[in-house]
């Protein structure tokens, strides 16, 4: 199916096949362009990323996707299908359906993050890859990993830290109280939605705040098992240096949810890492989209220059 944005512009929405899934990918812009694939969190789905994409869409070639059990995606029954290992691959099903062999600029946001680490982390998986920014979302086992090294290391500053981060999760532990999450989503969404959105600093005046019941749903009561899955069963922590994909890591200083310091080590695992700051609340792809284009159109052009001189050098 293709439809138009206000603008005019022709923008594809259709199915990819992958395996127990069928994931939901909108693409537009010029194929001949570098490809960025936009990964969306909880509880988003691929519009989250529609102002960010206004900037760029004249020069790349744009994919975003709804995760398997939010938005237009199918629902697996399997709750056990929201671990990460069997939600990674969707990526890889959706880059090779549609731009097979071509390296591809991979970003991520609060669960799309998280779930982006591990697909980086993957050397199989990585080779599909360009770049990758990562915005507001760790990587599980290092985050656990972090923790465990604050709290054993007897200092009263790390010990803080690490309290301080759990505080910043609470409702991590809440999303594990059965039926809890579903109940307060399902009967009182339109109301939560909108103090949430805005708690996490998304304008007053966005129109993303107006979702139906129905959209609430969609991107809540399935994707609620990644914490479920994944929170306190975390994928195993990558080998130090062995991430070699080029990341770009946007810290957002006044996110609520994600403090800064919990990336503190992570040159340890990414030899090519670039930190970039941006003073911005949570839901920086919707407060801050120009911003948020703008660092990641100068991540792929650094990336892509880095590889030219590269290639240069060595002739």
């Amino acid at each position: 199916m293709i439809i138009t944005t206000t603008e005019g512009k022709p923008v594809k929405q259709y199915f990819v096949p992958a395996g127990e899934a069928a994931i939901w990918v909108t693409e537009q812009g010029n194929p001949e362009h570098p490809t960025l694939l936009f990964v969306h969190g909880f509880p988003d789905d691929h519009r989250v990323w529609s102002a960010v994409i206004e900037q760029l869409e004249n020069d790349y070639h744009i994919l975003t996707l709804d995760l398997r059990g939010a938005g237009n995606s199918t629902r697996p029954e399997d709750r056990s299908a929201y671990r990460i290992e069997r939600v990674i691959p969707d990526f890889a099903a959706v880059m090779d359906h549609v731009v097979p062999g071509k390296p591809v600029h991979l970003v991520g946001h609060d669960w799309g993050s998280t779930l982006c680490w591990s697909f980086v982390s993957d050397p199989q998986l990585a080779s599909r890859l360009a770049s990758y920014t990562s915005l507001s979302g760790p990587h599980v086992g290092l985050l656990w990993q972090w923790i465990n090294q604050q709290v054993r290391s007897a200092s009263i500053s790390g010990m803080q830290k690490a309290l301080a981060q759990l505080s910043h999760s609470w409702y991590i532990f809440a999303f594990h109280i059965p039926k809890l999450p579903e109940t307060l989503f399902t009967r009182f969404g339109t109301k939560l939605w909108p103090f949430a959105m805005k708690q996490g600093g998304v304008p007053e005046d966005d129109d993303y705040l107006e979702h139906s019941e129905n959209d609430i749903r969609s991107v809540t009561l399935d994707t609620i098992e990644l914490y479920r899955q994944n929170a306190f069963k975390p994928p195993p922590v990558p080998a130090p240096g062995s991430i070699q994909v080029p990341v770009q890591l946007v810290l957002l200083q006044q996110d609520p949810f994600i403090r800064p310091y919990i990336f503190e080590n992570l040159e340890q695992y990414v030899p090519n890492l670039t930190r970039r700051t941006l003073d911005s609340n949570h839901w920086a792809p919707r407060s801050h989209p120009q911003q948020v284009a703008q660092l990641i159109d100068r991540h792929v052009k650094s990336v892509a220059k880095r590889k030219k001189d590269n290639a240069s050098n060595a002739a």
